[in-house]
Parts: structure tokens; C-alpha cells; sequence
């Protein structure tokens, strides 16, 4: 699953072979829920019942209120669904270059502990 961002939406390669997911770009607007988080978390849904581990990398450059809560999801539903009913590893790898970003993925470290977070400072 691959999906190309533009200046509201982030982009998008899913790839289900080596379990890969990387997210990365501006989430801005509603638009974003409907376009983008919906069909990924519809998607996230139906893969996460392969038992393999999965790598998320995320880059964001900025993000919305709604598109927080977005992934605020994604991160709940791996969590739910891959640790706990399948006993896999989920390493997220929460790529930053400035302060705002990087204080978001220690408040979604802090919300999705179940998780293993890396963080990464450009």
C-alpha cells in the first residue's frame, strides 16, 4: 500500500512482506481523516492479523489536532491487536528535527507503552 502526500495529507508505504510501515510529511485538516487515517487504519486492521513483527517509522513535519487523534488510534490498535492477541513486537521509530515533534512522540510514548519506541533526532 503506498499512498502520496501533498501539503495536507502525509505519505505512505506499507509494505506487508518485510512489515514495514512509514508514515511521514503534514497531516493537516479533516480531510486527512477521510482520505488518509480511515483507509490506513481500515488496512492496519486486516494486516495486523499476520504474526510477524512490524516496524513504524514516523517522520512528521506537522500535524493537526484531528490527525493527532488519528494516530493516536494506529497506535492503540498495534498495540491492541499485535501485542496482545498476538504476542508480536511493534518498534516504533518516531523520527524528529525540532522540539515539537519530538515532545508528541514522548507523549504517544507515555499514551502507547505497550509499544518499543525509538526516537530519532535529525
Amino acid at each position: 500500500m503506498k499512498f502520496k502526500g501533498n501539503d495536507e495529507l502525509p505519505s505512505l508505504e506499507l509494505n506487508e512482506d518485510e512489515g514495514t510501515i512509514k508514515i511521514w510529511g503534514r497531516s493537516t485538516g479533516i480531510e486527512a481523516k477521510a482520505d488518509f487515517w480511515g483507509p490506513l487504519l481500515d488496512k492496519l486492521d486486516i494486516y495486523l492479523n499476520d504474526p510477524r513483527d512490524i516496524v513504524v517509522s514516523i517522520e512528521m513535519e506537522y500535524f493537526a489536532t484531528s490527525s493527532a487523534k488519528e494516530m493516536l488510534e494506529m497506535f492503540s490498535l498495534l498495540a491492541r491487536k499485535v501485542i496482545v492477541n498476538n504476542k508480536r513486537k511493534v518498534l516504533v521509530k518516531w523520527i524528529s528535527d525540532d522540539e515539537d515533534m519530538e515532545e508528541a512522540g514522548e507523549d504517544y510514548q507515555s499514551m502507547v507503552s505497550k509499544l518499543t519506541w525509538k526516537h530519532i533526532k535529525l
